[in-house]
């Protein structure tokens, strides 16, 4: 079943390809369609420039916090990890806010959780153990969820009806920030997430339900031993900067090294209730064969006579009822085995082709989507004020033009967005290629363009200028 993704305001086209595509459309003459081509390369160019300084001021601010670096961490005098993490986020939400993702509050992220984990679990996010954690996103689809594997003696049953499979989100772009506490929670954070990365489904299913049942007492003594282990030692924040591409709803939880999972009394009850009953079980059938074994054994070492007819009698469920237990165990440590094997070649595929980048190389990665998604908007804005017209032979207004984008979107791509229309205007408004008569919104002719933009980037770098005015 096809579902439509939503992508917000992403155009998930590249810039080469929306400028071919735009100059198919046979509106401009062939001499203006290849000076359109060079006003594309000019808005690319300058974008490039203006988020170099971005981009640089974004690495810079972070390397300090970086756990990758190799280089020496050297903070300017007078100015406070605070400031530089201030200024380091707000870099860094410039770049998001232009590649347009959006952020993903926590409480959204909780709820996404709970409705993908195990029936009757709530799971959060354990932000007391972090000191900041920002989430941003963009682009999200329905995807089938991954059926679980049946067992041998539900594949030999008659298959029934083909039924539509269950359907989850899955988030296409995922950005996830965490600031820690101190150097010593760095190593915590590693060795925790190593663990539970590691887990099988099965596993961390059972994890889950645990910590709901017990509560937080272990991961309090681990609070406690790393809190002594630093003695007092003044805190060096550490920030991890991780990337995630096409990132499943069931799987959110596993990018998390500390959640939180709570459980109601009536949950409690519904998990505790068949445990205990199934163990009772087993003790009805095992016991009964221990105390005959048992007793045998203590008849031999008292030297007491043995009535070998009777015990002959009960060997065969003695036997039976290990047997049994033996096989149940043989086959449960055989198929734990194979899933863990299984597992672990999911994980590093999935760790090979989910995570797109990490800690500094995010900015690198981010910086190129939002130079492309500037373009792109302000392309597509100058390209329908320059050659569309509304039903009156008017220029558009916003809302038209607006309407005019996304419908041609989606007759070339079949793809549904919402254009960020006003945004794309006041592009066009800053590079000066922007009039505005009333309502509605005009563009100066190619040449005229292409002028404009040249005195732009020729104001860009200004020494000559400068040189010849003081000589």
């Amino acid at each position: 079943m096809a579902v439509t993704p939503d992508l917000g305001k992403f155009i998930p086209v590249r810039t080469e390809d929306l400028v071919d595509v735009l100059c198919e459309e046979q509106t401009l003459s062939a001499e203006d369609r290849e000076k359109f081509r060079r006003v594309a390369e000019l808005v690319e160019a300058t974008y490039h420039y203006d988020f170099h300084s971005t981009l640089k001021e974004a690495r810079g601010a972070y390397h300090i916090f970086n756990p990758d670096a190799d280089t020496l961490k050297i903070c300017p005098p007078g100015e406070s990890m605070d400031a530089r993490f201030d200024s380091m986020v707000r870099a860094l939400e410039e770049i998001l806010v232009a590649a347009n993702y959006r952020e993903f509050p926590i409480a959204e992220l909780n709820e996404l959780m709970t409705k993908a984990a195990p029936k009757g679990l709530n799971v959060r996010v354990n932000l007391e153990n972090y000191e900041k954690i920002l989430i941003y996103r963009r682009g999200t689809k329905q995807v089938p969820k991954p059926k679980e594997p049946l067992s041998w003696w539900k594949s030999l049953r008659k298959k029934d009806a083909p039924v539509e499979p269950e359907m989850e989100e899955m988030i296409q772009r995922l950005l996830i920030l965490i600031k820690l506490k101190s150097q010593e929670d760095m190593e915590q954070f590693y060795d925790t997430f190593i663990k539970t990365a590691a887990e099988t489904e099965n596993e961390r299913e059972r994890r889950m339900t645990r910590e709901a049942v017990l509560g937080k007492k272990e991961k309090e003594k681990e609070k406690e031993t790393a809190a002594k282990k630093s003695n007092g030692a003044p805190k060096v924040p550490t920030i991890f900067l991780k990337v995630f591409k096409n990132v499943p709803a069931s799987t959110l939880q596993t990018l998390f090294p500390d959640v939180t999972i709570q459980m109601t009394l009536i949950d409690k009850g519904k998990i505790a209730l068949p445990i205990i009953a199934g163990f009772l079980s087993v003790v009805n059938r095992v016991i009964p064969a221990l105390l005959v074994v048992g007793t045998l054994i203590a008849a031999i070492v008292a030297g007491r006579n043995i009535d070998w007819a009777h015990f002959k009698e009960q060997l065969f469920p003695i036997l039976a009822a290990f047997s049994i237990v033996g096989t149940i165990a043989f086959k449960v440590f055989t198929k734990y085995k194979l899933t863990k094997e299984k597992h672990q070649a999911k994980l590093m595929k999935t760790l090979y082709f989910h995570n797109l980048d990490n800690n500094a190389g995010v900015f690198d990665f981010l910086v190129h989507e939002a130079e492309e998604e500037e373009c792109k908007e302000a392309l597509l804005a100058y390209y329908f004020l320059l050659t569309g017209k509304d039903s009156e032979g008017k220029a558009y207004s916003q809302d038209e033009l607006d309407d005019r984008i996304e419908q041609w979107m989606k007759e070339k791509f079949g793809v549904t967005l919402d254009f960020e229309v006003d945004d794309a205007l006041r592009k066009l408004e800053d590079k000066k290629l922007l009039v505005k008569e009333g309502d509605r919104y005009l563009v100066p002719s190619i040449d005229d363009t292409l002028v404009k933009l040249d005195e732009l980037w020729d104001t860009i770098f200004t020494y000559s200028n400068e040189a010849e005015g003081n000589a």
